[in-house]
């Protein structure tokens, strides 16, 4: 007698990926939290000193994004992202952790707030990241365009400005270091020319009032042109950041 052969339906080859890819996945977790929830001095600066650049990353590729199309505004939320992991990423490994692990061996009301201290630090984190992208600051944007863009000429005066009030209205003054390369100076606010330069030194005046607001914030920008009305350098300047006169 002999032993009739067996059929595979295919069946277990068929769960073999998924379960492969489950228990990657679980081991990969289990790996996260291990990391996580490491607590000794080295580990929790790594962790720190990890979430410190890639808040960077975050907040200078999406703002690098946003100065050459404003109209993808949903760049704001990783903007303010990376913006607040800078200060949080630190004082949550290196004081919030630390602190919560501390007042967990505690008894009563500190085990409570020890056991949800992490994830309210972490809401109020996300919070703030959703108001600060709706409602951008001025220390959150950076135009880099007005770094990035130039003619490629060895062109760099330094655009100096003061402000002062004037009235119920502010008054600001600037004036290029040097004219050199320079054949006109072109103000604008709000995609709108106020004022156009064409005599050296290149000194102009303009009020708050004529400045158009950007991202919650009242900027004009500078542009130097040449003589073939080609971009020289283009400078991007906040009222809140101008010192006062």
């Amino acid at each position: 007698m002999t032993d009739e052969p067996t059929e595979s339906t295919g069946a277990d080859d068929a769960a073999s990926p998924v379960a492969l890819l489950c228990e990657l996945v679980g081991n990969a977790w289990s790996t996260l939290k291990t990391v996580y929830y490491a607590d000794s001095a080295s580990w929790r600066v790594m962790k720190a000193g990890g979430l410190l650049f890639f808040g960077l990353f975050c907040w200078a590729g999406s703002n690098i994004l946003y100065s050459y199309n404003q109209d993808l505004w949903l760049l704001r939320y990783p903007m303010a992202y990376g913006f607040l992991l800078l200060a949080y990423g630190p004082i949550h490994h290196l004081v919030t952790l630390p602190l919560s692990y501390r007042l967990r061996r505690a008894n009563g009301w500190l085990r409570t707030v020890g056991q949800r201290l992490p994830n309210g630090m972490l809401v109020v984190f996300l919070v703030a990241v959703l108001v600060l992208g709706t409602f951008p600051v001025g220390a959150m944007t950076v135009d880099f365009r007005s770094t990035l863009e130039s003619s490629g000429a060895d062109i760099s005066p330094d655009l100096h400005c003061i402000k002062s009030d004037v009235g119920d209205d502010v008054e600001i003054h600037c004036h290029l270091s040097e004219s050199r390369g320079v054949d006109s100076v072109v103000v604008r606010s709000g995609g709108n020319d106020i004022h156009v330069d064409d005599d050296p030194p290149y000194e102009f005046t303009i009020r708050a009032s004529e400045v158009e607001s950007v991202r919650g914030q009242q900027q004009f920008t500078v542009e130097l042109r040449d003589e073939d009305g080609g971009l020289v350098r283009r400078y991007v300047r906040r009222l809140t950041l101008i010192e006062e006169g």
